[in-house]
């Protein structure tokens, strides 16, 4: 008994410390995000990366898994690993970890620590502007929207899209105690917050998530139709389809290509014009490279570009099972908040970043993935998550490691 009592206090301890951990590692991950969006350049933000980096790593290393899920970390490592090899890029790697690092972790508590400590830092950031201790209030636009204001956060798109998305996660996070009035306010202060930024692409992703979520919210039953989820995936293939198409875009290919253009306000030519041609199709490797390294909006594109075909088309892949996992677990806002960043994707790459703790979607992606690639199917148990069969009996090495060491003492 005295045996079975130690193995288990320390078992705990283990689980304890994986924990303590990974939340030490997502608020720094947060707090480099919060920092990166003010106008103080981080040079330890390197040093930082490799922190959160072993905190994550010891997260997973503490947790549990099964022997299918362990060989889909290997293969999803080794991916990451030759991504890294190739372009010089160490994201991939550390996403791996941090998606497997929300392991037993309680995914709600999680973003809503993320929202707090997000809208805090942007709330310091826009007191510091105003007050002119540090950041800038506004810019002058080269294109035809002259004075726009950034509130110390960068850019004014930068300052609307930090807006929609906490908004896009508080009604995720607090959706069954909304009432209809909290979306009238944060219709309210969009438009509001449109007028100073001038921000179109940001106010349109708005109206559509304040529509679908006020759907799910009042046409329940949408919400478990499989039409929904499959419309939804559809959208997220042809936001990746056409992103394709546009990387293929040359200069002075023929007038639609110019109306697409100037429809999503000079994206196409504001990447084509970069020195090589930036992200268009010719530069596309299956791993990428060191070379490619340039700045644009197009997210999808930026994906191929960055890390290569084969890991962008693996991230997708994962995205719209993502998607359709969210039914599964009856989780319609979820799916809300993962579409709306997606189709975002497509002219905007602010979720496509060095930085974890931007893209929300990973927090599902790290809490869900389990049920994605491990679940094995059976009577009864459909949606209630992994069959005890298939447990890995390593799944606690550390614990098993430390025993060892102490019996050979």
């Amino acid at each position: 008994m005295g045996r079975i009592t130690a193995e288990n206090t320390g078992e705990k301890r283990i689980v304890q410390i994986g924990r303590i951990c990974f939340w030490a590692g997502l608020l720094l991950e947060l707090l480099i995000v919060v920092v990166d969006t003010s106008a103080w350049t981080n040079p330890f933000e390197g040093q930082l990366f490799r922190l959160t980096f072993l905190l994550f790593s010891i997260k997973v290393l503490c947790s549990r898994f099964t022997l299918r899920e362990w060989l889909w970390l290997l293969f999803f490592g080794v991916l990451a690993g030759v991504c890294y090899l190739c372009s010089d890029r160490d994201e991939a790697v550390r996403l791996v970890v941090f998606c497997a690092a929300f392991r037993d972790v309680d995914v709600k508590k999680a973003l809503k620590l993320a929202f707090f400590v997000t809208l805090s830092g942007c709330l310091v950031l826009v007191f510091l502007a105003a007050s002119g201790i540090f950041g800038n209030m506004y810019i002058i636009d080269d294109g035809d929207r002259g004075l726009r204001y950034t509130f110390g956060l960068g850019h004014p798109n930068a300052c609307y899209c930090l807006f929609w998305a906490l908004a896009t996660l508080g009604i995720y996070l607090w959706h069954e105690k909304m009432k209809l009035w909290h979306y009238g306010l944060i219709a309210l202060a969009g438009i509001l917050l449109f007028v100073p930024t001038r921000s179109r692409t940001g106010l349109m992703f708005l109206i559509f998530t304040l529509a679908l979520s006020l759907f799910l919210a009042y046409r329940k039953k949408l919400g478990e139709r499989k039409l929904l989820y499959a419309l939804g995936i559809a959208a997220l293939l042809i936001c990746v389809v056409l992103s394709v198409w546009i990387a293929y875009y040359e200069p002075y290919q023929g007038p639609f290509y110019t109306h697409i253009d100037r429809f999503i306000t000079g994206r196409i030519t504001s990447m084509n014009t970069l020195q090589e041609g930036g992200g268009m199709l010719r530069n596309w490797r299956l791993f990428s490279r060191p070379e490619n390294v340039k700045y644009f909006d197009l997210g999808y594109v930026r994906l191929f570009y960055w890390y290569g075909i084969i890991p962008g088309a693996a991230y997708v892949i994962m995205y719209a099972l993502l998607l359709w996992e969210c039914r599964r677990r009856k989780d319609p806002f979820g799916f809300m908040m993962l579409l709306s960043y997606a189709l975002y994707t497509m002219l905007e790459a602010h979720f496509i970043s060095v930085y974890m703790g931007r893209n929300y979607a990973l927090f599902l992606m790290g809490a869900y993935w389990g049920g994605i690639v491990g679940r094995r199917r059976q009577t009864g148990r459909e949606g209630k998550g992994l069959c005890r069969e298939e447990e890995d009996y390593l799944w606690r090495f550390p614990g098993r490691l430390m025993r060892a060491f102490r019996k050979a003492a």
